[in-house]
């Protein structure tokens, strides 16, 4: 949502909100009751409902942002990117409360503001080819998430547009290699390099990230030190991720997979009973100039925050492309959001929609927040 604000007010005409305290709220009344223009509207709302989010309260984050989106999607034609970064604030926030339909309907009108109402070229078009696809795959929907990215890729070739299709491709590329395809994600590769767009140094350097990834996968830990020194630092001044423990599961969850694996009834059905409140927890870690994490610590979360054990060595595990530090300094530091909740959903013996069933694992980066990743679970 920093993201979306900054964006936001790169746009606008008057002074730049201040995110914190009274001045803030202030504003956001002063919206609410005097109708704001939309793009004014559009960054109050976000950075008040990002303060709500940043101390973990996700519902009010979620109603402040579907209240904005009632008052100014009616705009869309007239303030199309405004009004589609309500859209996508609101998309965020739903999907780390565990609210899934609110999640597809916010990426839908997301996308649709922005389609009906820009020129297919325009940079916010393409900035949100990959929303569907990301959204199916949040859902753990992969066949739908492979259908469209290979749509934006179909469409992007017969555009022209090259770039936008080697992406698409990478896209389709990190899938494979999620669900251990390995053979199929080293030939969608091999036809990415093969094509004349792998000669932008850019993509190149996309290239070399993605080929990473699918080596660190059959690697032992000195392989991914030697692979992370000759991608060497040229692929950004920002860390990429390469390569990461798996998650550990809750037991609810480990217990229906395994009998969705094998057809068989759910052994521990949601009872009308059953409440899954929030955990979350904010962790803070250095990356080091030579791509390992250093100093994992939790900063601060909900009520206890000892069930987060397991993600500090999460973090510690993980290896990300090296950055160059010419100072001789610690790296970059980063702080990521870890939410723990049950999805929305009726429980059986009730009729009351609630957040209940398994805990599911969302990972938010707030110091980078547009980059959203989904846990294994």
């Amino acid at each position: 949502m920093i993201a979306l604000l900054f964006a936001l007010t790169m746009q606008a005409t008057t002074p730049d909100i201040v995110v914190s305290g009274k001045r803030l709220t202030d504003a956001y009344e002063a919206c609410v009751e005097q109708t704001c223009p939309p793009l004014r509207d559009a960054q109050v709302s976000i950075a008040y409902a990002e303060q709500q989010f940043r101390q973990g309260a996700y519902l009010q984050a979620r109603k402040t942002l579907a209240a904005a989106v009632a008052r100014n999607k009616q705009n869309a034609a007239t303030d199309p990117k405004p009004v589609a970064a309500l859209y996508e604030a609101y998309a965020t926030v739903s999907l780390h409360d565990g609210e899934m339909d609110v999640f597809k309907r916010a990426v839908a009108g997301q996308v649709r503001t922005l389609r009906e109402n820009l020129p297919p070229n325009d940079p916010a078009v393409i900035a949100a080819a990959f929303a569907t696809g990301d959204m199916w795959l949040s859902l753990g929907n992969g066949r739908a998430a492979e259908s469209s990215y290979r749509a934006v890729e179909r469409q992007a070739m017969a555009d022209g547009n090259a770039t936008l299709a080697m992406l698409a491709t990478l896209r389709r590329v990190g899938l494979a290699n999620a669900r251990r395809d390995i053979s199929g994600a080293t030939r969608l590769l091999a036809e990415a390099e093969a094509r004349p767009a792998a000669a932008d140094p850019a993509l190149r350097s996309v290239l070399q990230v993605v080929r990473l990834r699918l080596a660190a996968q059959r690697a032992d830990n000195g392989q991914v030190d030697r692979l992370v020194r000759e991608i060497g630092h040229a692929t950004s001044t920002r860390p990429v991720l390469i390569w990461g423990p798996p998650y550990e599961p809750t037991a609810l969850a480990a217990a229906r997979e395994d009998a969705a694996k094998f057809d068989l009834i759910n052994p521990v059905p949601t009872r009308s009973g059953d409440l899954n409140p929030i955990q979350w927890v904010d962790i803070g870690f250095w990356i080091k100039p030579d791509g390992k994490t250093d100093d994992v610590e939790i900063l601060r979360g909900s009520r206890s925050t000892g069930w987060a054990g397991y993600l500090v060595k999460q973090v510690s595990g993980r290896r990300y492309t090296g950055t160059p530090d010419a100072e001789g300094g610690s790296g970059v530091y980063r702080i990521e959001r870890f939410s723990l909740r049950g999805l929305y959903q009726t429980p059986t013996d009730s009729n009351i929609r609630r957040r209940s069933g398994p805990s599911e694992l969302e990972v938010l980066d707030l110091t980078q927040p547009d980059k959203t990743v989904t846990a294994s679970r």
